[in-house]
């Protein structure tokens, strides 16, 4: 059985489970279902190229995966020194501009909300993300792993493999308990 068959016939199993605007919405974006809803939001789109196309060209997907495999900060540390930080800052800071962001990722109307000059905003991104390899655990990070590898920290014969943690058995349980509350919820937000 193919992938894509498999996918609507998973979706066919939960189907009587969702509610009738769920199964609408879909019942009419089954290419969605097809192709796979992880990686297909907006957001998500916007970083394909910059993990499938960017981040290779300055650092090797073998040294990401490295990083991503550091067991202790200081081994992370050690990894992330060996890494052309600037290079990939100077790609990262490029890729997140505003002219970039605009074009491919959101509208440029959302620059008026923030407090400092929109030129600036990949700049601070660009130190928050050095701070955040830098001391906080890459070790099971699944965002982290994310923004660095894109859905490659996802293939089961690329370690380390992370999931995103509502697909995890831990996370699927606890959300398939709360799921009648999000269904409540939702139906309280089209309702207002």
């Amino acid at each position: 059985e193919d992938v894509e068959k498999k996918r609507l016939s998973i979706y066919q199993t939960i189907k009587a489970s969702l509610p009738g605007y769920a199964q609408a919405y879909w019942d009419s974006h089954s290419n969605t279902l097809e192709d796979g809803i992880s990686w297909c939001g907006r957001l998500d789109k916007f970083f394909i190229p910059y993990h499938k196309d960017g981040l290779p060209t300055v650092v090797s997907p073998e040294a990401v995966d490295r990083f991503c495999a550091a067991e202790t900060l200081e081994e992370q540390r050690e990894v992330l020194q060996q890494l052309p930080m600037n290079d990939i800052g100077e790609l990262t800071r490029q890729y997140l501009s505003k002219k970039n962001v605009a074009k491919h990722g959101r509208s440029e109307a959302q620059y008026k909300f923030l407090e400092q000059p929109a030129d600036d905003v990949s700049t601070i991104y660009w130190k928050q993300m050095c701070r955040v390899c830098h001391d906080v655990p890459v070790k099971d990070n699944f965002y982290l792993s994310w923004f660095l590898r894109g859905s490659r920290g996802f293939d089961p014969n690329i370690k380390p493999n992370y999931a995103p943690p509502y697909l995890t058995r831990d996370g699927f349980n606890k959300l398939k308990v709360s799921e009648l509350h999000y269904y409540k919820l939702v139906d309280y937000i089209i309702k207002s």
